[in-house]
């Protein structure tokens, strides 16, 4: 049985933490999330903010009682967390002996790929791409070989560059179908005041050594007989279209519609690489590019607005969709209260492009909130 304390003063008593399909057992120290001690035991977890704004953590509790550091209403609906879901790095042990069962590993049945062991490997920079202002298609050597799953992501290093030995998160930008077994492509946009981004944009990084580790995350895509809706802000649009050329290779036939949000037609990019999967897909395509910020009286005569002004209009009649999110928080927080009660959660996957300044943000917003409940908790903020 699985169960859910009150919240206390106590920092989470500590015990043992078996993940379903796993032979390894974990150590969970006093006040350690459930998510700390996995990567301690080297137990693959997919993980990527530490600080329950992404979701990536959503696992199931089997056996024994876990604490809610936070409200995690965003990610897990009451019904899922009555069925025992919860996110790892959110939860402190309350009994000795704690179980859960992770999506797409061990004994979770959902259909899809097994997953793969991440790598760690030395890389470089062999080729950089302008896509658009102030996106970089950036390819990356790799000195072993990897497999990954469309969707998913990888971390990158520049321990040689002071302020940039700390991983930065980037999605694979093609499908493994498509890729070599020791190259790596990423779409990555430049974010102002961002100590890697300004490195990476301030001059040409042909050739610089990288440090590479991959893949990590759940985001995929889960059969389903459904067709898809697919959400993407900004490059967002990498491991969507990633998962689309997959679905091409697999012979996926189901109907798509394909919604991108950008800011002005300046800002959409890879439109040869749609119009490529669009013309190859097997079953109805339909593209929706829709413009926040494109100025009056300009050519442009597609939608204008916000990705969810679209979603509110067209939410009712894609009920039978599976969706897939991909960009910015403020966006996927924005679709999934459109889709909410519309689309079944089972069918609504999630990826957030959380930078450094949002993790900050939230860091800080959790920590005024045990702050004001007088918990005495410290802040689970590592930074992957």
């Amino acid at each position: 049985m699985f169960g859910f304390s009150s919240v206390r003063r106590r920092r989470g008593r500590g015990g043992t933490l078996h993940v379903l399909g796993s032979e390894r057992a974990a150590t969970i120290e006093p006040g350690e999330t459930l998510l700390s001690a996995a990567a301690r035991a080297n137990i693959p977890f997919p993980r990527m903010c530490n600080v329950g704004e992404c979701g990536t953590c959503k696992c199931r509790l089997t056996r024994g009682h876990v604490r809610l550091k936070k409200d995690i209403s965003r990610h897990v609906t009451p019904e899922e967390l009555s069925a025992g879901f919860v996110l790892a790095c959110q939860s402190l042990a309350e009994s000795e002996d704690v179980a859960v069962e992770v999506p797409g590993f061990g004994r979770e049945r959902s259909a899809g790929p097994a997953p793969v062991q991440p790598v760690q490997t030395d890389a470089s920079i062999t080729r950089v791409t302008p896509l658009a202002p102030g996106i970089l298609a950036v390819e990356v050597g790799l000195a072993a070989e990897i497999r990954y799953v469309a969707g998913q992501y990888a971390q990158l290093t520049s321990p040689g560059v002071p302020g940039l030995g700390e991983p930065r998160c980037y999605s694979f930008a093609e499908a493994p179908a498509r890729a070599s077994p020791r190259r790596a492509l990423f779409h990555i946009r430049h974010v102002p005041g961002g100590a890697f981004t300004d490195w990476l944009f301030g001059a040409d990084r042909t050739g610089a050594r990288l440090c590479f580790s991959g893949p990590h995350g759940g985001f995929r895509y889960h059969e389903a007989e459904r067709p898809l809706l697919c959400v993407a802000g900004g490059t967002g649009l990498s491991p969507i279209s990633a998962i689309l050329e997959q679905g091409i290779s697999d012979g996926l036939a189901r109907d798509v519609t394909l919604v991108v949000g950008a800011r002005t037609q300046q800002d959409l990019y890879a439109l040869d690489a749609i119009a490529s999967i669009e013309e190859r897909w097997r079953g109805r395509f339909v593209f929706v590019p829709v413009l926040s910020q494109e100025p009056a009286g300009s050519s442009w005569i597609g939608r204008k607005g916000h990705v969810t002004d679209y979603l509110r209009e067209v939410a009712a009649a894609h009920a039978d969709r599976a969706a897939y999110l991909c960009g910015p928080p403020g966006m996927i927080d924005a679709a999934l209260d459109v889709l909410r009660g519309t689309i079944p959660p089972d069918h609504v996957h999630c990826d957030k492009f959380l930078d450094r300044g949002s993790i900050a943000l939230a860091t800080s917003a959790g920590a005024r909130a045990r702050t004001r409940r007088a918990e005495g908790e410290a802040s689970c903020s590592e930074m992957l």
